[in-house]
């Protein structure tokens, strides 16, 4: 049996979903933002760029003046050995001490400048990994912005494929009623529209789970979002170029660099223990009934103090030795993170240009599924296809604009990756970084 007639979309290929912006519209620009500022993996890292600035400056307060004061009041009692006490009838005396001293270190093998070089150091490496995180939160929400835009394009397709398939099958039942179409054909069509649905519920699904972590990682809900345009100009012309970039620009790898640093002024600290400790110290004291003698009892002193550790057991040797294996470690960790960075670069890469071609082969595909679709529907107007044939064709464009669809996001996705991997996702996103973040730690 034939059918006379199947009301079928003339359109041979489906561009990306483009929704107008409304007021509500929320960019992906915006959402990096709103997702940086929400991000509690952003605020826990800058908490840990703040304290290590906290703790530098703690340690450069040691090489200023220290002021310490001292005050106490009991009662003494003296007796002498032969155990008489020097005056029997009052033989306890109220005694009070009050004094002040001022300190100011001179030398202490570099230690403390060591210190705090060495903290200037690590703060500027928790500055950049802050970045570093930065750009990645912003890396996890595009992926997941692209992936919403994509789902609901994708649901578009379902619900358009939905109601053609529910088109033919209203034909069919027309058709059976008058006797032109038989049982086989219209369970085959029923089968189709179930699938149909099916496929329709399942695109629903994965774009109310979308939306649901699209909320999580930016705080505010992905409705009315809008298609990103990224700057081609940003992107590299060609992988060395990319990987040079990569190196020289992203900020794990600077935060590496630096931690070398740091662990080279840990060692310059370690090693300040080898030299003495040299001190000026100014005390006064005034006090009363002191050593059993009733009345004042002041003093004033003008010091240069020297304290020298001549053995303490071989551990400032140890410590020094600890502190050139963590420069070790900081060295293999600056090699794994460039080995990291290349690796990603290319991989990013290597993603963008094959899915650059893949797109013209699957754009070909579409059309090629789509004219073969009406081909077979003329065929099946006069009797030389089957039904079986024309639903199998519409399954293939169905397919081939899926497949389509998602090619166009995930090149979309595989430039901003790129541009993550070399470090500037939020530079090219326009995204500025609060000027606490901006200030270079001193070293």
């Amino acid at each position: 049996m034939r059918v006379t007639k199947l009301v079928l979309s003339s359109c041979l290929a489906i561009t990306p979903l483009a929704l107008t912006p409304a007021a509500s519209a929320i960019s992906l620009e915006q959402s990096v933002a709103f997702a940086i500022d929400y991000s509690p993996e952003v605020l826990a890292q800058y908490s840990r760029y703040q304290s290590v600035i906290r703790d530098g400056d703690a340690a450069g307060g040691d090489r200023l003046p220290q002021v310490n004061l001292y005050a106490a009041a009991g009662v003494e009692e003296t007796r002498y050995n032969n155990g008489n006490f020097i005056d029997p009838d009052d033989r306890r005396l109220n005694r009070t001490e009050m004094g002040v001293r001022v300190s100011q270190l001179l030398f202490d093998g570099f230690g403390t400048s060591a210190n705090v070089k060495r903290l200037g150091y690590e703060a500027e490496a928790e500055r950049l990994t802050l970045i570093s995180r930065a750009e990645n939160v912003s890396l996890d929400v595009t992926r997941t912005y692209l992936e919403l835009l994509e789902a609901e394009t994708l649901l578009q397709l379902a619900n358009r494929n939905v109601l053609e398939h529910q088109e033919i099958y209203k034909d069919v039942l027309d058709k059976k009623g008058q006797g032109l179409a038989s049982n086989s054909d219209l369970a085959q069509i029923s089968a189709r529209v179930a699938t149909a649905q099916s496929s329709q519920i399942a695109a629903q699904n994965n774009l109310f789970d979308l939306k649901t972590q699209f909320l999580r990682q930016v705080g505010k809900p992905g409705s009315d979002l809008v298609l990103p345009k990224f700057d081609s100009a940003l992107l590299p012309s060609t992988l060395d170029v990319a990987i040079q970039q990569a190196v020289d620009n992203h900020p794990e790898i600077k935060a590496a660099m630096i931690d070398m640093d740091a662990a080279r002024q840990e060692i310059r600290r370690e090693k300040g223990d080898y030299f003495p400790e040299v001190k000026i110290e100014l005390h006064a004291n005034k006090n009363r009934n002191v050593g059993n003698v009733i009345g004042p009892d002041e003093d004033m002193r003008a010091m240069l103090t020297l304290d020298y550790d001549l053995f303490n057991g071989f551990s400032t040797d140890a410590r020094v030795e600890s502190s050139a294996w963590r420069l070790e470690e900081a060295r293999a960790i600056r090699v794994r993170t460039e080995r990291e960075v290349r690796e990603g670069t290319e991989l990013a890469w290597n993603a963008y240009s094959m899915l650059e071609q893949q797109i013209r082969l699957l754009e070909q595909n579409v059309d090629a599924a789509k004219i073969a679709e009406l081909g077979y529907i003329q065929q099946f107007n006069v009797g030389r296809r089957s039904l079986l044939d024309v639903l199998d064709a519409k399954v293939e464009v169905f397919l081939a604009r899926q497949n389509y669809v998602r090619s166009k996001y995930d090149r979309t996705f595989a430039a901003y990756r790129l541009l993550n991997a070399m470090g500037v996702l939020t530079y090219a996103l326009r995204v500025e970084h609060p000027e606490e973040w901006q200030k270079e730690g001193e070293s």
